[in-house]
């Protein structure tokens, strides 16, 4: 094969594999495209802790403790079961009522019978329909004073001092002192030398029970006309012969702003019948009884300077 012939083959073999090449690149398969959305940006995985944050969470409100009401009443003191257990007679019905830590100390001087003023709550007990009484306070006297209402009789018992000083006499006169006692339903100063049954509700000259004077306390709806009648009758029925005085025959007693001032006077005797309206508003009868003295006795001065110092309870 001469030259030419020779260039001529080594061309077309050349051409053939170029067409050969251009024709695989064609058909090779493009490659995908990733498809991300429009306006976005890919972010790095999040962190485990910030992936779960949440917003903390409110405090929960604290338990409102079980509010147990506090109750007030007054009774008569029956006496000490054990020293957690007292009985009070309520209304006519006996009831146990167990003692706060403390109470016990409060029963001091306390006797069977006497008059009691409480605070008490009701405890519930599981298993039982029937709650536990158990007193927080207790004074000897009447109405209770844990709602801080110190007024009337209340005021008897605690808002007046324990004990206070009296000038009495007519003529020449002295300077006693008088001891706030409780008696049934009221309190009054009993002075030096006199004695106080509250159970017989008597006020009495200590060294001659002979003169006294006898208490009544009335209820709120008295009749003054009726008691006018009902003490006329009484001083008649003792032997006396009856007047009635005013508040100007009185202007140095004790007693001159009494509602009703009636005497009796015998021959072994003097009877004393007075309506007393104290500055609470309650009223009272007393019965002042005085044997003849020819030396004369103070009793009937001192006796009602304590009892125009009488309050409810």
């Amino acid at each position: 094969m001469n030259k030419s012939a020779k260039m001529a083959s080594l061309a077309s073999a050349l051409l053939l594999t170029f067409a050969l090449t251009a024709c695989g690149q064609a058909n090779a398969p493009a490659p995908e495209p990733i498809n991300v959305p429009p306006n976005s940006t890919q972010e790095p995985p999040a962190d485990p802790a910030e992936a779960e944050e949440t917003d903390p969470a409110e405090p929960a409100d604290p338990a409102d403790p079980d509010g147990e009401e506090v109750l007030s009443a007054t009774g008569e003191y029956g006496g000490q079961a054990d020293p957690h257990t007292i009985e009070v007679n309520v209304d006519g019905t006996p009831t146990s009522f167990q003692l706060a830590e403390g109470v016990e100390a409060q029963l001091d001087g306390l006797n069977e019978g006497d008059t009691i003023s409480f605070d008490y709550v009701e405890q519930k007990v599981e298993g039982s329909d029937v709650p536990q009484l158990e007193i927080r306070s207790l004074h000897a006297g009447g109405d209770s004073t844990s709602s801080g209402q110190g007024t009337s009789g209340a005021a008897a018992s605690t808002d007046r001092p324990a004990t206070e000083s009296f000038v009495v006499g007519d003529g020449e006169s002295k300077t006693l002192t008088g001891e706030l006692q409780d008696g049934d339903g009221y309190s009054l100063y009993v002075l030096d030398g006199y004695t106080l049954d509250a159970s017989a509700n008597r006020l009495s000259l200590t060294e001659d029970p002979a003169y006294y004077a006898e208490i009544e306390k009335l209820p709120a709806d008295y009749n003054v006309d009726h008691l006018r009648l009902q003490g006329t009758a009484e001083l008649e029925k003792a032997g006396g012969t009856v007047k009635e005085f005013d508040s100007d025959t009185l202007v140095e007693s004790p007693m001159v702003n009494a509602s009703l001032f009636l005497q009796g006077s015998g021959a072994d005797e003097t009877r004393d019948y007075i309506l007393w309206e104290a500055e609470d508003g309650s009223g009272y009868i007393f019965r002042l009884v005085m044997p003849e003295n020819e030396d004369g006795s103070p009793f009937y001065m001192e006796a009602t300077t304590s009892l125009s110092t009488i309050l409810g309870l």
